[in-house]
């Protein structure tokens, strides 16, 4: 016999299974804790409690980096002007011919350009009294020289070297070339106004053609000739004092035998040139 349970009774049991859903079950398992165990004893220390850590302010945002400046003519020309005022000494307790000395030193290298005229017929003591009693113009010339200052010593006293070299135009035709050294003095009262320098040269000087004042003429030619003689030239030079890189200068060249010294040679060809000179 098949039991077949009726709707009824199905509603019945899903109506108690709802009630005991609803209920929560069966009650949970309470202890009770005692009052003493629950609070700490008196006088203990309290419990340590964990430090409140507050949150971290939010990074400030870092600033957009520049990139570094590029040298340019403003930033370079500063650089220069500092250098130049580190390394320049301080010269405004001399005086004006002092400074002169003092930056004239500083310069060690010179070149100078020139041009003149020989001047024939004469001794070189009569041409430095009475040059018009020379024959000018017979030879132009053009040239130039560089020199170096060697040292300054006395003060006043300087000693140079120089290498130079000249063409001749005109009857001569030819080029000159000398290796020399030269004895300078500044020590002038004038100096402070015109910065002035007086020079005498002493060195080898060689010709690829001889002047017509040394050889002579065909029906009278000169007994004693060399091509080397002794470069004589005494020398004149002017500038301003707080500009004693640029100077004038004013040169006797002379070709001097030293008495008989080179070959027999006493006198030879004397030359007189103006010229611009600067110091570096």
């Amino acid at each position: 016999m098949t039991f077949a349970p009726s709707s009824a009774s199905r509603l019945l049991g899903l109506a108690g299974a709802a009630i005991l859903l609803a209920a929560g079950g069966p009650p949970p398992d309470r202890t009770t804790t005692p009052r003493a165990q629950a609070l700490p004893a008196s006088g203990a220390a309290p419990a340590a409690t964990a430090p409140v850590v507050s949150p971290a302010p939010a990074a400030a945002a870092a600033p957009a980096s520049e990139p570094a400046p590029v040298p340019g003519p403003a930033s370079a020309a500063a650089a220069a002007t500092a250098l130049v005022t580190a390394t320049t000494p301080d010269l405004s307790g001399l005086s004006p011919g002092d400074r002169a000395r003092a930056l004239a030193d500083a310069r060690s290298w010179s070149g100078t350009l020139f041009i003149g005229s020989s001047v024939a017929d004469g001794y070189l003591r009569e041409l430095i009294l009475q040059p018009w009693t020379g024959s000018w113009g017979d030879d132009s010339l053009v040239g130039g020289a560089v020199q170096y200052r060697v040292a300054r010593f006395w003060r006043f006293f300087m000693l140079d070297l120089e290498v130079g070299g000249a063409y001749r135009f005109g009857q001569t035709e030819g080029g000159e070339f000398w290796t020399v050294a030269y004895l300078r003095y500044d020590g002038f009262p004038w100096t402070d106004y015109v910065y002035t320098t007086f020079g005498l040269s002493f060195g080898p000087d060689y010709v690829t053609r001889l002047p017509q004042v040394e050889r002579g003429t065909d029906q009278k030619p000169e007994p004693n000739q060399s091509r080397f003689l002794n470069f004589f030239s005494p020398e004149l030079t002017f500038a301003l004092p707080d500009y004693p890189q640029y100077e004038v200068a004013l040169r006797y060249m002379h070709r001097s035998g030293i008495f008989g010294t080179y070959n027999g040679v006493w006198e030879g060809a004397n030359s007189f040139v103006v010229g611009f000179r600067y110091r570096f």
